[in-house]
């Protein structure tokens, strides 16, 4: 897979072209937090640099969507082991010093929203990739994962969210924590498993319109473009089309009596 097409994915394998030369002088490596696309591009650069088994990737907890990479040093290579499992035998304490967890707490004047955090959180000039998940935990507070380096600055110096004043605590998650996300459940049949066919399938167009939307780039398999209508999906996966939303492929169920797959899917909401 070629990854170098545009600006930000050349920005993004220069990055990871520093973090092997650094991890190859025996140093951890850690980066930013990085999109979900931007995570899909890193792991595919490892795997083809055959280094694949020197990256890990964590966001403070076990679903978090953006994440921070860990690099670790070229000589645990030549050990057994996943690279989740080395980091936490030879380096314990990185997970949890490199990644923080605040609290953000309301004061019950008005509900805040995700785009209220975030939007305060920027306005303090912090970075984009500064920033973790933001996890609303209900109307008036939210969990916020960030770097290790912000996270003194944040505790000291936001005080107001949207127009509401906050107060704010330093966070620990336990393994079970785990934020609330909504789905509208999906099913249908489908010819086959072809991506313009599941496509198609979630978002109501027709097989010509869904090959239109593919070859256009509009459309994501796993958080990277996918313009091959023929490309054979999967499950579990995750599909996106662009002004139509974001997708988690479930299952096939079997076959109907005229032939057609059924189609489980779920839609993020």
């Amino acid at each position: 897979m070629d990854i170098n097409n545009t600006l930000d994915q050349k920005l993004l394998l220069s990055r990871a072209q520093d973090y092997l030369r650094l991890s190859d002088k025996g140093e951890l490596v850690c980066g930013n937090f990085l999109t979900p696309r931007e995570e899909a591009y890193l792991l595919c650069f490892f795997e083809q640099s055959r280094a694949g088994e020197r990256i890990y990737t964590f966001g403070g907890y076990a679903s978090a969507e953006r994440k921070r990479p860990f690099v670790l040093p070229s000589y645990l290579s030549e050990l057994d082991g996943r690279a989740d499992e080395k980091l936490e035998l030879y380096f314990p304490d990185e997970l949890k010093s490199k990644i923080k967890a605040v609290r953000i707490k309301g004061s019950g004047y008005r509900k805040l929203s995700h785009r209220d955090y975030l939007g305060s959180l920027l306005a303090l000039g912090i970075e984009r990739h500064s920033i973790g998940d933001i996890v609303p935990e209900n109307d008036f507070s939210a969990v916020v994962f960030c770097t290790d380096r912000i996270f003194r600055f944040l505790l000291e110096n936001l005080g107001r969210v949207a127009s509401d004043a906050v107060t704010l605590e330093e966070y620990s998650p336990d393994r079970d924590f785990c934020p609330v996300k909504n789905f509208i459940p999906i099913s249908a049949t489908v010819a086959s498993n072809r991506f313009d066919c599941i496509i198609g399938a979630l978002t109501g167009l027709s097989r010509e319109k869904s090959q239109e939307l593919i070859k256009s780039g509009l459309c994501e398999l796993d958080c990277l473009p996918e313009s091959r209508p023929d490309k054979a999906i999967e499950p579990p996966c995750t599909v996106s089309a662009r002004g139509f939303g974001k997708f988690k492929v479930l299952a096939f169920g079997g076959e109907t009596k005229k032939g057609r797959l059924r189609l489980y899917a779920e839609k993020y909401v």
